[in-house]
């Protein structure tokens, strides 16, 4: 667990005219709330407002799957309760007598006032004996088998209640800044433990695979600091927050450190307490009131593993061999689209031990409905109605064959199931060459760029962003620097690219979008106009049904009268002519006003627009960069998340961003960070 980042308050009036990404709107009754001070903000309206990105977001996040937490009520009383618990120093005896007879944990136990507080919460309270009922009741099923790794490994078995207070023991748990799995690692720490994460698979929720990574690193961390408090400190809060805690405080007690004004945050000092009072409630369950048959624990679970083909559903696996469909999801639950990838080979997938031989029965069925699938690569650019149309399928059946939520999930290269035609090659995992098909219906997209020539060699294509665009993978799939773009569109660096946006770019003249996996438009399947010019706003005008007219003001006029003679507001007026709305206009002026074509009668025709000067300081140079520059490859896409590997960002750098001192999006001064410590 990991403290919550800083919640971005800015830009909430946009709530009113974002309209809510389409793959990513979320039934009513699963809205929640976060408490930002003294209010109750609505955590999906909040979502709509971040686009889907995660809280807290540089313009390197696309998109982070949606939390989830099945405990999530006992979760919140837990978090209330221990608002109250008391501030942690060590006693020498137990302060209560039947504190004494109990037996202890395999970890070292020492009796502080938040080791007290726990177990009495445990105990007594209604509220803590049914969350500690719950954590026992799953941990009946996965007891044997977790204990059996962490025996392995050669770290106390109690470290088992670490796995119980981060998760529930629920493997599909995630967290709202990105932690997943039984331990709930962070991305970039399950990575240097061996757990990787796809779009496919996610070994962090994998039972046994996690169980091995967080034994791996709880065994590291004891080995760097000397103690199992100190360890289980450092997987709470980070080992470089617990050395910086150290150096400053100089002691290498966790319990001094607690006691310290500014020692460790309040959540780490807690953290162990509540790993060592549910370690004793485990040991000691009669005294708690927590023991067989009352409490209806899971039974336990062994499983064996069979090869299963590509693409694989999960559920489908659950009805061959008669199974509970929750329980077949959970032992498999690495697979996070509820089927196994649909590159070639064969893929694990867990039965509980004796439904074996019905699944091996059963290959060839599965083998049949793998056979019926194919599978294509995502282009760069590309969203899900996109590829829907080239593989002739509708958008529903892709989404649901692949498990898709957001279109920020379509990486370049990514294999998307789709039906086979009749007639077509056995699924080929290369996606080889799916007809490209554009929307017959689809007017030419309007492309308000600045001007750009292309030079001898080189040709002008557009390419339309989607909410998976970075600036690294749109640099990486054309060859051009990140600034380089930029400047040829006249953009903000420290601004995001928004879905819908249209890029020009300058690309050699054999450039191929088939072999980029890229998709682009050429130059005449674009409606191709300056920006601000009048070409372009009477473009825009005339895909609304509207032109561009000037009314002279008369006298008596106000704007609320002129904007109802034409079917505006005097919002709309003020905007158009960027004056304030409660200005009087004086007679004899021009105001601009956008009518219907069939409706000019009392118009003139109107000025042309003043259009805009470059406001970036860029090069205006249109040449072709041969290579990425080595700075322009550490536009990572996803940055670490709060993890081992964070470092804080350096300070940002002064003034503006100018082709002398260009600032990377959302980053002044960014470099790529050196590798630290910090948390998992």
């Amino acid at each position: 667990m990991l403290a919550p980042r800083s919640l971005a308050l800015a830009g909430l009036v946009l709530l009113l005219t974002q309209r809510p990404a389409p793959l990513r709107a979320a039934p009513a009754a699963e809205e929640s709330y976060e408490r930002v001070g003294p209010l109750q903000i609505a955590s999906g309206g909040r979502d709509q407002v971040r686009g889907g990105r995660p809280d807290g977001a540089s313009v390197h996040d696309v998109h982070l799957p949606r939390p989830h937490d099945p405990d999530a009520a006992a979760s919140a009383e837990l978090a209330d309760f221990e608002r109250s618990v008391a501030p942690t120093a060590v006693l020498r005896e137990p302060p209560e007598p039947w504190m004494a007879g109990l037996s202890r944990p395999d970890l070292p136990l020492r009796w502080s006032p938040a080791l007290v507080d726990y177990l009495r919460y445990f105990r007594d309270d209604p509220k803590g004996q049914a969350l500690i009922r719950g954590w026992l009741r799953r941990l009946g099923r996965y007891d044997a088998a977790l204990r059996a790794i962490l025996r392995e490994i050669g770290v106390p078995e109690d470290l088992i209640f670490v796995a119980i207070a981060e998760s529930g023991l629920h493997p599909k748990r995630r967290s709202r800044v990105g932690a997943a799995g039984l331990w709930q690692f962070m991305e970039g720490t399950g990575r240097v433990y061996g757990l990787q994460r796809g779009f496919w698979v996610d070994d962090r929720l994998d039972i046994e695979l996690a169980t091995y990574a967080a034994g791996a690193y709880l065994k590291d961390l004891r080995a760097r600091f000397g103690s199992w408090e100190m360890a289980l400190a450092a997987f709470n809060g980070g080992y470089g927050l617990v050395m910086t805690s150290i150096s400053r405080h100089n002691t290498n007690s966790f319990w001094a450190l607690c006691a310290l004004e500014s020692g460790l945050p309040q959540a780490t000092t807690r953290y162990v307490p509540k790993i060592l009072a549910a370690a004793v409630v485990g040991r000691n369950r009669q005294r708690f009131a927590v023991a067989e048959p009352a409490l209806g624990a899971m039974s336990p679970i062994t499983w064996s593993e069979v090869m299963v083909p590509p693409a694989t559903q999960i559920s489908a696996i659950a009805q061959l061999i008669d199974e509970d469909p929750a329980l077949i999801d959970e032992l498999n639950a690495r697979y996070v689209r509820g089927r196994t990838p649909p590159e070639a080979g064969l893929y694990p997938v867990r039965v509980p031990r004796g439904k074996q031989v019905a699944l091996q029965r059963a290959i060839g069925r599965l083998q049949s409905e793998s056979d019926a699938l194919s599978a294509t690569p995502v282009r760069y650019g590309e969203t899900l109605a996109a590829v829907a149309r080239r593989v002739g399928h509708s958008e529903a059946t892709l989404r649901k064959l692949n498990g898709v939520e957001d279109n920020a999930e379509l990486t370049r290269g990514l294999l998307l199931l789709h039906p086979r035609a009749r007639g077509d090659a056995p699924r080929d995992p290369k996606g080889a060459a799916d007809k490209d098909k554009k929307d017959p219906r689809a007017p030419r997209p309007l492309v308000a760029v600045p001007p750009l020539t292309p030079s001898d060699g080189q040709r002008l294509v557009f390419f339309e962003a989607t909410r998976a665009t970075t600036p690294r993978g749109v640099a990486e799939a054309f060859g051009a620097p990140w600034e380089q773009i930029l400047a040829w569109n006249e953009l903000d660096p420290q601004a995001r690219i928004q879905p819908g946006q249209v890029l020009q770019l300058l690309v050699p003249a054999d450039f191929s979008a088939s072999a980029a996996a890229v998709q682009i438009y050429e130059r005449d399947e674009v409606e191709l106009v300056h920006r601000g010019s009048a070409e372009h706003i009477s473009a825009g005008l005339a895909r609304r049904g509207l032109v561009r007219r000037a009314y002279r003001v008369r006298a008596g006029d106000t704007l609320e009268k002129i904007g109802a003679r034409f079917g505006l507001t005097d919002g709309d007026l003020a905007r158009i002519n960027a004056i304030q709305r409660t200005q009087a206009p004086t007679p004899g002026d021009l105001l601009i006003v956008y009518v219907p074509e069939s409706k000019t009668k009392g118009t003139v025709a109107a000025p042309p627009p003043a259009v805009p000067a470059p406001g970036l300081d860029r090069p205006a140079s249109a040449d072709l960069p041969q290579k990425i520059p080595e700075e322009n490859l550490d536009l990572d896409p996803e940055p670490p998340k709060p993890g081992i590997l964070d470092v804080p960002d350096p300070p940002a750098a002064p003034g503006p961003s100018t082709s002398a001192a260009p600032k990377l999006p959302g980053k002044q001064g960014w470099k790529r960070p050196k590798r630290a410590t910090k948390g998992r």
